[in-house]
């Protein structure tokens, strides 16, 4: 036990101040001697004036209900490893908010938000005089708080909270912002260190999740402290299990031509988060068109696992791209309902934009670096819908650059996946231009040959490379031996979505006609298990020859071999065409496709064009968006999920001519975009994590840090009661007395 204010602790001293007053004040018994005493009988009773204390019970607990009042003024505290803790000095402090969407999450009928903010009262009130405090919410707009003193700032971090909570338009949302992400922003409040050697902290409150508090690290920066201050549990602790809710983790469609040339199939994968492990849970989902539903489907889901869903659809008289959504439906008292429902935009014409990048081109047709790619793809399932285009390396580079001064001219402009086929890395200011559409959304194909240095790529594209390219080698060198012989193909892996729909029990691997495949060359790759890549593909030395790896929204595959017949007979083989469409298929379905442009909570929606825009938003408001000069419109109003259409404004039409405004009448004016804001899947997983006991690193802003939990509030509490009691003896003492008289 300890006290934040000891001088207060003097205050008992006062409490002998009554006794003393009494013992002092009381008047002695004097002896007055005169004749008339003689006459007296002695012994008659001696009647004196009492001044003895008559209510030692009701003197007693108002000593009692003093010194319970001194001891909350002097603000005891004790070592805890409870939720609310703080230091016990004067510090600098942050409040870091947590605002994602797994707060959502209801325990025991209270959602993790409304827990963060009684948590923050606790805080508040527990910090100790003289201390400053500022505020920092995860989600980039939320106000925020300076620092400044406790006795100022305390009610301004409450009236901006609730104000924030409370708020319609400016209020949570279910955006993805993890913690660890928003720190900067609190230890940029603190500053560096000043003349006043004042301890640092962030107070962090939020879910102990992976993404939450799990994320954050001991010690920022080297010298500020880290505080956990969970929703759920205490620090030390093994977490408690989360309440089990079931959401929807990815949706997907593609078309269905062997069925109906207007026949889609759409594809939702169930997760079940927690739950008993010997039970499977029965989910019921709906697939509604607009405000119709059109059919249901039922999946058995184990604990913690995920379940397919499938629904086949016609589109009978819909035209254009057709709003559509799966829902959880029967269970309206899930704990987190932001994850029950997801949306997409159906269309029969789908189209996917394809640019390639010859790396050796010829005019010899059959000789062209991507002569067989484009085949493939031109005949397959794509062609329809594709519009592929290519440039040579010099190409893309100078379109790139005159980008930068007119938007219109960006060759990676709705672009929906890029291809590099034996082609030599651009240079690194091309690179990061194609690596920040990879993370927008855009497919990235990469397919090596002799122009392929493995130090540029892994200079200029490390970051969103599957793996880093080590060297080309010839399948089979051995020491003194040169090409001592050719690499098969192994059975491709059926558990990688690319293959999703094949089965294993077919005679050529699910209809890819790969094992005669004979490659002379490969490039090796620096494993990383980091990086969190899946082999596709595989040689049958166990090489990766097909590897995939997300990268943002964005999805990157890199095949280590040549899709000429430079390094091997893989264009030859009858599995090659579907190889290259499923490929094709997966990466460019990240953004555009048979996903849609998908667009988290919250985040930036880039539009293809620098023209001004009226977003259409799932309540039915029209958002003007003005780009600024040369750049690409921008729409940030991505508040809810649910379907958005991008439409351009009266002053592009106007621009356009003639022509444009009557296709605009149509419905046809190029420049239209659709795309769907959804949660975050991550958000779904709640699972708590164990969040250690807060320590201060060897060479930190203090050498011991105290953690102290305040008891002054069960103290303020006790007075009450006191006073209650001391009440009800004062009533009971003059009832006794009033009868008494009577």
């Amino acid at each position: 036990m300890n006290v934040l204010s000891p001088l207060a602790l003097l205050g008992l001293l006062g409490l002998g101040l009554p006794l003393l007053a009494h013992l002092l004040g009381r008047e002695r018994p004097q002896t007055i001697r005169f004749a008339g005493m003689r006459f007296a009988a002695a012994e008659d009773p001696v009647i004196t004036q009492r001044r003895s204390i008559r209510d030692w019970p009701l003197l007693i607990l108002r000593l009692l209900l003093l010194a319970v009042l001194v001891l909350v003024l002097a603000r005891p505290v004790v070592g805890s490893e409870a939720a609310v803790a703080v230091l016990a000095e004067p510090h600098d402090a942050v409040v870091l908010l947590d605002a994602s969407a797994s707060m959502e999450l209801r325990v025991d009928g209270r959602s993790d938000r409304v827990r963060a903010r009684e948590r923050l009262d606790q805080l508040l009130d527990a910090l100790p005089a003289g201390s400053r405090v500022g505020l920092v919410i995860s989600d980039p707009r939320a106000p925020a708080v300076e620092l400044e003193g406790i006795a100022d700032n305390a009610g301004r971090i409450r009236a901006a909270v609730d104000g924030w909570m409370e708020s319609s338009e400016a209020g949570p949302r279910a955006g993805a912002w993890t913690l660890s992400e928003a720190l900067p922003r609190a230890t940029g409040q603190l500053g560096e260190r000043s003349g006043e050697a004042r301890p640092r902290v962030v107070y962090a409150l939020g879910d102990p999740t992976d993404r939450g508090l799990g994320s954050l690290p001991a010690v920022a920066e080297g010298a500020i402290t880290v505080i956990p201050v969970p929703t759920r549990g205490k620090l030390g602790e093994a977490p408690a299990p989360t309440p089990e809710h079931v959401g929807i983790r990815e949706l997907e469609w593609e078309p269905a031509p062997e069925l109906d040339p207007r026949a889609l199939r759409i594809h939702a994968v169930i997760h079940r988060h927690g739950g008993e492990p010997d039970n499977e849970l029965e989910v019921e989902a709906a697939l509604e068109l607009g405000d119709r539903e059109v059919g249901r489907a039922r999946v058995s889901v184990a604990a913690d696992a995920d379940a397919a869903l499938a629904f086949t659809h016609t589109l009978d008289g819909e035209q254009g791209e057709t709003r559509a959504r799966v829902r959880i439906i029967g269970r309206e008292d899930d704990p987190l309902p932001i994850d029950d429902r997801r949306h997409l935009w159906l269309s029969i014409s789908d189209d996917v934009e394809v640019l390639v990048v010859n790396g050796d081109p010829s005019e010899a047709r059959a000789n062209d670096e991507i002569f067989f790619l484009s085949t493939a793809l031109a005949n397959s399932d794509l062609g329809d819908r594709l519009s592929l285009r290519g440039l040579t390396e010099d190409q893309l580079e100078q379109r790139v650059r005159e980008a930068e001064r007119d938007a219109s001219k960006d060759p990676l402009a709705g672009v929906d996946l890029l291809i590099f086929a034996n082609a030599r890395a651009v240079e690194a200011d091309v690179a990061a231009k194609v690596s920040a559409r990879v993370r927008e959304g855009m497919g990235l194909l990469i397919s090596v040959g002799d122009r392929v240095s493995a130090t540029d790529y892994n200079a200029r594209f490390g970051e969103v490379l599957p793996l880093l390219l080590r060297e080309a080698v010839f399948a089979g060198t051995a020491p003194g031996r040169t090409e001592a012989r050719s690499e098969a193909l192994a059975p491709v892996q059926l558990s990688h979505p690319i293959f999703a729909g094949l089965s294993g029990e077919d005679e050529l691997v699910g209809d890819l006609d790969l094992g005669t495949t004979r490659t002379r060359r490969m490039f090796l790759l620096e494993p990383d298990p980091r990086r969190g890549a899946d082999i596709a593909l595989a040689f049958s030395s166990g090489a990766p020859a097909l590897i995939t790896r997300a990268a943002g929204r964005g999805r990157v595959a890199l095949l280590t071999t040549t899709v000429d017949r430079d390094w091997g007979d893989l264009p030859l083989r009858p599995g090659f065409v579907p190889l290259v469409t499923r490929t094709a298929t997966w990466l460019a379905s990240a953004e555009g496709g048979s996903q849609g442009s998908v667009v988290g909570v919250g985040a930036s929606k880039a539009l293809a064009r620098p023209q001004p825009y009226t977003v259409t938003t799932p309540e039915g408001r029209v958002v003007p968006v003005t780009p600024n000069e040369g750049e690409p419109a921008r729409f940030d109003a991505t508040d809810l999920p649910g379907h958005y259409l991008a439409e351009p404004g009266v002053e592009a039409v106007e621009a356009a001519g003639a022509s444009a405004a009557d296709s605009a009448e149509d419905g046809e004016l190029s420049g239209v975009e659709r795309f769907v804001v959804a949660v975050d899947s991550r958000e779904s997983q709640t699972a708590g994590v164990e969040l250690a006991a807060v320590e201060v690193a060897e060479g930190g802003e203090s050498g011991t840090v105290t953690i102290y939990e305040p008891r002054w509030r069960e103290l303020a509490m006790l007075v009450l009661l006191l006073l209650g009691i001391e009440s009800v003896v004062r009533g009971w003492q003059a009832q006794r007395r009033k009868g008494a008289r009577s």
